[in-house]
């Protein structure tokens, strides 16, 4: 995905810091979960609680706490703020008037208005197309929360350069976990949704939204139908990876949560057919887990470290 080019759409110019601090950061309506990115130091990580007419103060003192003024910053949008689909790749167009190419098809989608769009485009995996032709994922935001997002970094002092989403976020952590290259399942639960996604060495070949809301998973009355839920929504994802799309489904599923003291993986490896177990973070170089908040901010940064991990 050229996620440059959403920013090039809202700003009309790029910036960017030629410092090596990065901070990656997670705008959601809870608060803003952040990840720092220097070469050669360790990760740290945080979640700032704020009500959104609060954004703006919030990462303002953030900024000026860890001493971010000018840092080169990625933006990760979670799922609640994007759509994507899967649309027949035209022939004969260049690789970077895709998105321009196939924006047009997009009000055949949308549930807003096309004149409040911004998209761009990622690859569709060749070997997952089964007899469909060349295919290629399109990106679709509402230009107007995204031109809200890049005034809110740049009212902090902090250079976007970046625009990321999170299924692409956490393909950056797939990838570091697929050792053997054969594949990996990754569940991210937050606090009202899950997501999952399957991925191969670097390619993301599915993402899917899992409902299930963590309270569900909590209480004791919805319990055994919430993970019943979950696990069938994750059995389906695998059941699609496998038939649809034409892959050999990974051994294990690895989950994050952000209830460590519920067994989850236990829970629901009853009713999936492969493997569940819950991150090890200790694989990823990390004494203790993450804040599974910051996942998908703390997952964008390792776009840049990976080659460090390595």
């Amino acid at each position: 995905m050229t996620q440059r080019s959403i920013l090039e759409k809202i700003t009309g110019l790029l910036s960017g810091s030629r410092g090596l601090q990065r901070v990656c950061l997670e705008v959601r309506p809870d608060g803003i979960a952040w990840a720092e990115t220097v070469v050669g130091s360790s990760v740290p990580v945080g979640f700032m609680e704020c009500r959104p007419a609060q954004r703006t103060q919030a990462l303002q003192e953030l900024v000026k706490q860890r001493g971010w003024a000018g840092a080169s910053t990625t933006l990760v949008l979670p799922l609640d703020q994007y759509q994507v689909f899967q649309m027949e790749r035209p022939d004969g167009v260049d690789e970077s008037e895709l998105a321009d190419a196939l924006k047009w098809k997009l009000k055949d989608f949308l549930d807003f208005s096309p004149t409040d769009v911004v998209s761009d485009v990622f690859p569709f995996p060749q070997d997952a197309s089964r007899g469909r032709g060349a295919l290629v994922n399109v990106v679709a935001a509402r230009k107007s929360l995204v031109r809200e997002l890049v005034a809110l970094v740049a009212a902090s002092d902090l250079l976007l350069d970046r625009i990321d989403i999170a299924e692409l976020a956490l393909r950056n952590l797939a990838s570091v976990l697929d050792e053997n290259r054969r594949g990996i399942a990754l569940v991210h639960l937050r606090e009202s949704y899950g997501q999952m996604i399957v991925c191969r060495e670097d390619t993301l070949y599915l993402s899917r939204r899992l409902d299930v809301p963590a309270a569900d998973l909590r209480d004791v009355a919805r319990q055994e139908s919430a993970v019943q839920t979950l696990a069938l929504e994750m059995q389906r994802s695998l059941d699609y990876y496998e038939s649809q799309l034409g892959q050999v489904p990974p051994a294990t599923i690895r989950m994050v949560a952000r209830d460590s003291a519920l067994p989850l993986a236990s829970m629901v490896s009853s009713y999936v057919a492969v493997g569940v177990q819950m991150l090890d973070w200790a694989v990823l170089g990390l004494d203790q887990p993450l804040d599974s908040r910051c996942l998908p901010a703390w997952s964008a940064g390792l776009v840049r470290t990976k080659g460090d991990r390595s």
